[in-house]
């Protein structure tokens, strides 16, 4: 038997998963158990483990549906895959259902997987996690695996008044009780949440952590983000550009997500008779994220602001979409407000180091103040925020 711990997230558990499967081995058995189930997850990792069913595994998954923390369409997706799935719910409040288990089983070997990570994007990608992974050979490490195994039997083969399997009439029970969010409830909740209360004219003390940066769960793939439902507060419209005007807040911490060094076309200053881009075109720039790894610009702002709302844009290529992004904007240390600008991604586009798929436009009402201040060869930084409301930050300052 091998043992390893992983820390996450510097060791993310969704690739240990990934290649566990991708592995080519044809597993009799495969068990997830998770407290909280996310759908872009699953839609993550759907094809790979409907593949093990397809050669020959039992496929079981035991869910949990305490704290809001899985939706009614992780529910509706899961009851279609040719699997078993339960779900597991005391109605006592203070017994929350949180364990997570992955086990993969085949006759010369094993792979058990037990944590703190949650079936979803935060549990194998972006939290602070912890998890021991056991590898056994059998049968000769069979003992040890029994003795490690046998105490989670009632979460890997969960049965009694806590579980029912899913099925179509449990969900529309489970909705008509109140216990099953949507997706859209679901993700505005833990929107909420991350919002500081605050009450009028009360300021309230600095933060006394500072954030870091943390890696990014994998961009879901074209065809299965139509799948996550979006949750819109501007019923369609296209929001106002200017968000709030400049304030005394100060200026919140974060971590730097992309430099560059504007040239005459991104800070509008072209030759008269020009047409100039409109904005500031997201390309490589050399930016390492993680350190020591050049990003890949073609997809990488598409994923960085994956969690708004993003549609087909009006009037664009067929496969160009669009979303808007609030961000506090401060040139050359002047605060010039939160704005919410476009961030438009055409896949199609060029893919070389100077070229870009992606763009974030000024925007009408700011094209004057950007070709007024005169921004050629000034250097633009993105950052993450710690703020609740406004998670990005751009300065723009001189060299």
């Amino acid at each position: 038997m091998n043992t390893t711990t992983l820390a996450q997230p510097k060791t993310q558990l969704g690739p240990q998963i990934e290649g566990i499967l991708e592995t080519g081995t044809c597993y009799s058995r495969v068990v997830f158990v998770s407290a909280f189930t996310a759908l872009r997850t699953i839609l993550r990792l759907r094809d790979r483990l409907l593949r093990t069913v397809e050669n020959g595994a039992t496929l079981q998954l035991t869910v949990g549906i305490d704290l809001g923390g899985t939706s009614r369409e992780v529910l509706e997706e899961l009851v279609r895959w040719d699997c078993e799935v339960f779900v597991y719910h005391n109605p006592i409040v203070r017994a929350t259902f949180h364990p997570k288990i992955y086990l993969f089983e085949c006759d010369s070997s094993a792979v058990l997987i037990i944590g703190s990570n949650n079936l979803t994007d935060g549990g194998l990608y972006t939290n602070y996690e912890a998890a021991t992974r056991y590898d056994f050979e059998l049968p000769a490490d069979a003992a040890e695996y029994e003795r490690i195994l046998t105490p989670l039997q009632g979460f890997v083969e969960p049965h009694g008044p806590t579980v029912c399997c899913l099925s179509a009439d449990l969900i529309q029970t489970l909705a008509n009780r109140g216990v099953l969010p949507t997706e859209t409830d679901a993700r505005r909740s833990r929107r909420a949440k991350r919002g500081t209360p605050r009450e009028d004219g009360v300021t309230l003390p600095p933060d006394p952590f500072s954030p870091v940066r943390v890696p990014m769960a994998p961009l879901l793939p074209k065809d299965l983000r139509a799948s996550v439902p979006q949750v819109s507060g501007q019923d369609g419209a296209q929001p106002q550009e200017e968000v709030s005007p400049p304030s005394d807040e100060p200026r919140p911490a974060g971590v730097l997500v992309w430099r560059k060094k504007l040239p005459r076309t991104d800070a509008l200053q072209v030759r008269p008779g020009s047409h100039h881009v409109g904005g500031v075109r997201l390309t490589q720039a050399q930016f390492e994220n993680p350190p020591g790894q050049l990003i890949d610009q073609t997809t990488y702002f598409r994923h960085l602001f994956g969690d708004y709302d993003w549609e087909p844009e009006p009037g664009g290529h067929r496969d160009q979409e669009h979303t808007f992004v609030p961000m506090r904007i401060f040139i050359r240390g002047n605060d010039f407000g939160v704005r919410n600008f476009e961030i438009s991604h055409k896949p199609s586009g060029e893919a070389g180091q100077d070229n870009y798929t992606t763009i974030l436009r000024w925007g009408r009402d700011f094209i004057g103040t950007i070709e007024r201040e005169n921004l050629t060869g000034t250097v633009l930084s993105l950052y993450e925020t710690a703020d609740n409301e406004i998670g990005f930050l751009l300065d723009i300052a001189d060299e």
